[in-house]
């Protein structure tokens, strides 16, 4: 039964190649794997559930099979199977090695593992030991790095997280080339066609592909499902209704400084229990819940957060109507591209509020505000007084207003503040 299954997941060691329909589209952070190959460590890919992880799997074992690696000498398993999910990798494993690949150490892929029992210790025996040629994981939850298998193989690992496509990628998959110093208006506006339809929708790689919108509203709804039944409620052994309705509150209130209290007052839930449900809506990358910036760590682990959520499909779908959002899509949009480059984020506020503050090191280095209309010369004063506010406390000579359509650097005495459309910031090289 386990060689039968193995055999259905692995069909390149019959055919030698990847069936063309798992490869999808190339993925920009395929090119980092390739480049962990000159590292032995185990390398760990983690995310919200359908972000892509096990494609990016197919893609890189077509890459090894271009490469001339034989066949056999890569195995997937992925234990979403219940055949597979029910075994033992110490099982799996001599199967494999007994009846496909005896003799040379195999490139191993396992996909969401947090589902298989007693793996990680064998894992780091076929690590220590060199019994393997190298070793990848893919799990949509972060727990299991910091608990399941800290004291097995920490130190051993590189960790990278894959998030729903870019905007870059999005703009490559609909074959769409554009000159971000050349473009005409034609092409800006068709630009800006493409982002209403990516922040409208969302960046999971599978809605890209399906034309029909019922179809799109159908899967998003499914992709949370998921989430909150498998990646929660299972695997938590949470109450359904509670944690659902907390996830709802969370989605209409996207960009939002959350309260625990209010939220305890009003739903009759203990602080204790909203603390837990958040930091599991957050390993399972759901969420994310952006501290107020301070010196004092204290104080901001003790600050409300506010809420961002891992796609705006999501959001569009179940939480709000787009076209009256727009503004919290767009800075919805902005936190998740900052998460992509790496960014440690926080937001900031005092006399005025700074919707984003970028810390390097131990400083502040970068202040963003996001902003859909800043023709409103109100809006616009309000916006820039919080830059400004904060440009001042942190001795910065610059700050950026990320806008619907609006381009400009403007001199405020020695500061300078930089304008720029959404669509342009998303698609300028890091």
């Amino acid at each position: 039964m386990v060689l039968t299954t193995l055999s259905e997941w692995n069909s390149w060691w019959k055919t030698g190649i990847v069936d063309k329909e798992l490869l999808g589209k190339f993925r920009e952070i395929n090119s980092q794997l390739k480049n962990y190959l000159n590292f032995r460590e185990i390398k760990i890919l983690i995310g919200v559930r359908r972000s892509g992880k096990s494609t990016l799997f197919y893609q890189f074992i077509n890459y090894l099979l271009n490469k001339k690696v034989n066949p056999k000498q890569i195995l997937l398993i992925n234990f979403e199977d219940d055949v597979l999910s029910k075994r033992k990798l110490r099982e799996i494993f001599d199967v494999y090695q007994s009846n496909i690949n005896p003799d040379t150490k195999p490139y191993i892929f396992l996909d969401e593992v947090h589902r298989c029992p007693e793996w990680a210790l064998f894992l780091r025996k076929l690590y220590d030991l060199k019994q393997v040629k190298h070793i990848f994981i893919t799990d949509s939850s972060s727990k299991f790095i910091k608990s399941e298998y800290a004291k097995s193989i920490t130190g051993r690992n590189i960790t990278l997280t894959v998030y729903p496509i870019s905007f870059r990628e999005y703009i490559s998959w609909k074959d769409i080339k554009f000159d971000l110093k050349f473009s005409d208006r034609k092409e800006i506006n068709k630009i800006r066609k493409e982002l209403s339809n990516y922040i409208r929708w969302g960046a999971f790689p599978e809605i890209f592909f399906k034309e029909i919108l019922i179809n799109k509203k159908t899967l998003l709804n499914e992709y949370l499902e998921d989430i909150v039944h498998k990646d929660i409620v299972e695997r938590y052994n949470v109450n359904y209704s509670k944690i659902k309705q907390l996830v709802d509150f969370l989605v209409s209130n996207s960009t939002n400084i959350f309260s625990l209290r209010k939220y305890s007052r009003q739903y009759k839930l203990s602080l204790e229990t909203i603390n837990t449900y958040l930091g599991y809506l957050e390993e399972v990358f759901l969420f994310f819940f952006v501290p107020k910036f301070d010196y004092s760590v204290r104080k901001q682990q003790l600050s409300q957060k506010k809420i961002y959520i891992c796609d705006t499909g999501l959001l569009n779908n179940v939480g709000f109507q787009f076209s009256e959002n727009l503004g919290k899509c767009y800075e919805n949009i902005v936190f998740l591209e900052l998460k992509r480059r790496g960014k440690e984020i926080y937001y900031w506020k005092d006399k005025n509020e700074v919707d984003f503050l970028i810390k390097k090191g131990l400083k502040p280095r970068e202040l963003i505000q996001v902003c859909l209309d800043i023709t409103d010369k109100e809006t616009k004063e309000r916006e820039i007084n919080g830059l400004l506010e904060a440009m001042k406390k942190f001795k910065l000579r610059k700050g950026l207003i990320i806008t619907d359509d609006y381009e400009a650097e403007e001199k405020y005495k020695n500061k300078k503040i930089k304008f720029i459309p959404l669509w342009k910031w998303l698609l300028t090289s890091i």
